[in-house]
């Protein structure tokens, strides 16, 4: 049974915050996760535009007006910026474009009246900030439009400081009303529609005269359409990942091997047309890159599927020589497309597959520069390479295809925590020895290491299986900083996979004494309680966590996991259940799921949970040892053998595993065939109990 015991400790989780509700912050974390992988934030929801209805309601008519966008939009900033008379809105958005101007070009302009009060500095403040203005016409003043000045009005918004009143056909001779902060109360009368006036605080009204440009009298900076620059070229540029891959002589190369001279790394392949055309247009000019000290290195991604394997398939050395190429060229590996989508997932927060073709442009330095997905022409490579040395000025003149002065200057980041950031993308990922790399540009050696440099290190050496090292990591961490909560639980999770609990149990309990909340340290300490026997303690530490975080998928599964171990299987359905749809993707829990549906003998259920998990996680072996359980149960005992066999062919070997194939051959009556299943699982394991209670009961 896939139970508590088998549940590994929980290690420290960077969405996971321990003192500010991790619920919370999993969801925002998943929600932001959705949106890297092109989802919408609103599901594509169109822009509403509502028209009051005098009384009747409220009518959408942004289809009508144009204004119905499918953006992910925000906030909402509402002026006369045109200053014809009635309001523009501009509108931030999630996802690109990040801002809009939707221009209201209503064809009358004395239809409405702006007023722009100042307060007198003493009673009002100067903005006039919580002032409220009445407007009526003087020959209906019962009929009053108000408004109030405000600092900031819906998300994340503040609209003009103009106070502006649509009045369509009313009167145009009109009385108004300021009732100031402090208290004064003030009325104008003779003001007139279609005209702007500053009111200033006991001073009366005066008229401002508009003299601006119109908008579509402001000249705009026209971008050159016959040579429109292409590609994403970085203002703070990276460290290229290091691939490894092959040549066609079949030696092994690097693109580190490329140090000292620009490299333009290009993925493509020979099924692609897109590809051969550019590959024809970078033969025909490859003496030029040559002349200018760079190269291009060609990598070929036939036969790489979408799961990140191999397939036989062409390796392109045929067609490179067709299209008379010399230059560099390789067979890309599955790790060197995972490495490419890391660095493009880092640059611009998108989670989505490499497009063919895809393009690097890597400095001397090894540093990526530019990336272009899709056709690159050579006369941009070309452009380009002349730009890798040029002036910090002359190189964000390429972030924009239109000339312009920067609010904020794009080079001006905090270096290490952004390579620390990168580096721990890639641990996450799976690729610890990029991260390593990382964090030694970012730490070179004699430097001294901050608390957060030492943890990211002793992550990556867990996950590189240098548990020593891991440990003298998380242990420094802690000397610097001795309430640093992660490095706490990090080093008692890798004491505590080693059972040393007298060793586990303090640092889980620092944790907690630094936030007593914490939902890791909390899990862990659960963990030491049930393999003491001290089960209930147990279950009141995990329902504590479910409480405090019922959207925290580790805690469920491990409380779905302990209540299986009690026997209480009603509970642990409903816990796992919760687990999976939380973390869907999350093997544990269909796995754990599917040994109690087996431990009740729901087998059906027991078997889709291990097809899943065989399918998506096709490298778990225990779901083809589950899934040999449950066809022993249903009397499949040939398919039961078959599932035993992957498991060893998966595994080298499982005491497990034949100790089920001499089950099944046993219940088919071939006896021999049991008997030496039953040797091979004693020769792994001499004390298996069901190998010896098999024996002992022939």
């Amino acid at each position: 049974m896939f139970f508590w015991g088998r549940v590994a400790p929980q290690t420290p989780e960077e969405e996971l915050t321990p003192s500010a509700k991790p619920g919370y912050i999993r969801n925002f974390r998943n929600l932001n996760l959705r949106i890297s992988e092109g989802n919408s934030f609103s599901g594509y929801e169109r822009n509403p535009f509502f028209i009051n209805l005098r009384g009747k309601g409220f009518a959408n008519i942004a289809g009508l007006l144009g204004a119905d966008f499918d953006d992910d939009g925000r906030a909402v900033a509402i002026s006369d910026w045109d200053r014809d008379g009635d309001l523009d809105l501009w509108i931030t958005n999630r996802t690109s474009p990040r801002i809009r101007l939707l221009r209201n070009n209503h064809p009358q302009n004395n239809e409405s009246i702006t007023i722009r009060l100042i307060g007198n500095g003493t009673m009002t403040n100067r903005d006039a900030i919580g002032a409220r203005v009445s407007i009526w016409s003087e020959i209906h003043p019962e009929h009053r439009q108000i408004r109030t000045v405000r600092a900031g009005e819906g998300f994340l918004a503040q609209s003009s400081s103009w106070v502006h009143f649509g009045l369509g056909e009313a009167e145009k001779k009109l009385s108004a009303q300021v009732e100031w902060p402090g208290g004064e109360t003030e009325t104008l009368n003779g003001l007139e529609a279609g005209k702007r006036y500053l009111i200033n605080q006991s001073e009366g009204a005066r008229e401002i005269q508009v003299n601006a440009h119109a908008v579509d009298d402001i000249p705009v900076p026209q971008i050159d359409k016959a040579w429109q620059e292409k590609g994403l070229w970085l203002a703070d540029r990276l460290p290229f990942p290091k691939l490894i891959y092959r040549n066609e002589d079949g030696s092994r190369k690097s693109t580190r091997d490329f140090l000292g001279k620009p490299v333009l790394v290009n993925l493509w392949a020979s099924w692609c047309e897109d590809c051969l055309e550019e590959m024809s247009e970078f033969s025909e000019n490859q003496e030029k890159i040559r002349g200018l000290g760079a190269t291009i290195l060609a990598l070929n991604v036939d036969g790489l599927t979408t799961d990140n394997q191999e397939s036989a398939a062409s390796n392109g050395w045929a067609e490179l020589s067709r299209l008379g190429y010399q230059l560099d060229s390789g067979k890309a590996r599955p790790e060197n497309l995972g490495k490419m989508e890391i660095l493009l997932e880092f640059l611009t927060s998108r989670r989505q597959p490499l497009s063919i073709p895809t393009s690097f442009l890597v400095d001397s330095k090894g540093e990526v520069a530019a990336i272009y997905q899709g056709v690159v022409t050579c006369k941009q490579i070309i452009s380009d390479l002349a730009l890798l040395e040029a002036s910090t000025q002359e190189q964000l003149s390429r972030l924009s295809p239109r000339p312009g002065r920067w609010f904020e200057n794009p080079l001006t980041q905090d270096n290490a925590s952004r390579l620390g950031d990168y580096a721990t993308l890639f641990a996450r990922n799976g690729f610890p020895g990029e991260a390593e790399h990382l964090l030694g540009l970012v730490n070179p050696s004699g430097k001294t290491a901050t608390s957060q440099e030492l943890y990211n290190q002793a992550k990556i050496a867990t996950a590189q299986g240098k548990i020593g090292d891991a440990k003298k990591l998380y242990q420094e961490a802690i000397r610097t900083n001795p309430e640093y909560g992660q490095a706490l639980t990090g080093l008692g999770a890798l004491f505590l996979m080693e059972k040393r609990f007298d060793l586990a149990q303090p640092l889980f309990e620092k944790a907690l004494a630094v936030d007593s909340n914490h939902a890791t340290a909390l899990i862990n300490l659960a963990m030491i309680d049930q393999a003491r026997g001290r089960q209930e303690s147990a279950l009141e530490k995990l329902n504590r966590v479910v409480k405090m975080n019922p959207d925290y998928g580790a805690a469920r599964l491990n409380l779905g996991s302990l209540y299986a171990s009690m026997g209480k299987f009603p509970s642990a359905i409903s816990q796992l259940e919760k687990a999976i749809l939380l973390n869907p993707k999350q093997p544990a829990a269909r796995l754990t799921l599917a040994a109690v549906y087996a431990d009740i003998k729901q087998w059906e259920k027991s078997k889709e949970l291990y097809l899943s998990v065989a399918k998506s996680n096709p490298q778990i072996y225990q779901s083809f040892l589950g899934l040999g359980a449950v066809y022993e149960g249903t009397g499949r005992y040939l398919d039961a053998v078959k599932s035993y066999q992957k498991v060893i062919t998966m595994r080298g070997g499982s005491a497990r595993a034949y100790t089920g194939i001499a089950r099944s051959f046993l219940a088919l009556g071939q006896e021999n065939e049991a008997t030496r299943a039953l040797e091979a699982a004693l020769k792994i394991d001499p004390n298996y109990p069901a190998a010896l209670k098999i024996l002992k009961s022939k």
